[in-house]
């Protein structure tokens, strides 16, 4: 059962926020920084960077980042950064899209598995993409401001 489940959010999400009006294959990088409600910024917030396709205004990326902002650059540990997967399809409402948010990851090198779910608006102009997304991450809730480049 939680194979199949894993299976199913990876076939259902993703932070991504390029579309696609055509049926090609269009690739994309988006870099986020994610802020919960904590008083430390550094220590409620992450970085990431995502690297996917579009197809059928579906996102399939692999998102690579670090679980806090706390120490980067100093004593830095690998058990910091992690990896996830996600699928994101997107649809039209007026100028912008909306983005329903799926994804699963772990931290590199620990057993710390977690999901990821929520929703997110974005709009694209010309090959940038600007979006923002409210999504529930490892158990905490974030916001997301994000910009993407389009190939």
């Amino acid at each position: 059962m939680k194979k199949a489940l894993v299976i199913l959010m990876v076939m259902a999400s993703t932070m991504s926020w390029g579309q696609c009006t055509e049926n090609a294959l269009n690739k994309y990088v988006s870099w986020g920084v994610s802020m919960s409600n904590n008083s430390d910024f550094n220590s409620g917030s992450y970085s990431s960077l995502e690297f996917g396709v579009i197809y059928n205004d579906v996102a399939y990326g692999l998102s690579l980042g670090r679980g806090s902002l706390n120490g980067i650059f100093k004593n830095d540990d690998i058990r910091n950064y992690f990896y996830e997967v996600k699928v994101a399809p997107s649809f039209p409402i007026g100028k912008v899209y909306g983005n329903i948010i799926l994804g699963v990851g772990s931290y590199i090198d620990t057993k710390h598995n977690f999901i990821e779910y929520g929703l997110g608006v974005s709009y694209t102009y010309k090959k940038i993409g600007y979006g923002v997304s409210y999504t529930n991450w490892d158990g905490v809730d974030y916001v997301t401001p994000s910009i993407s480049f389009n190939f």
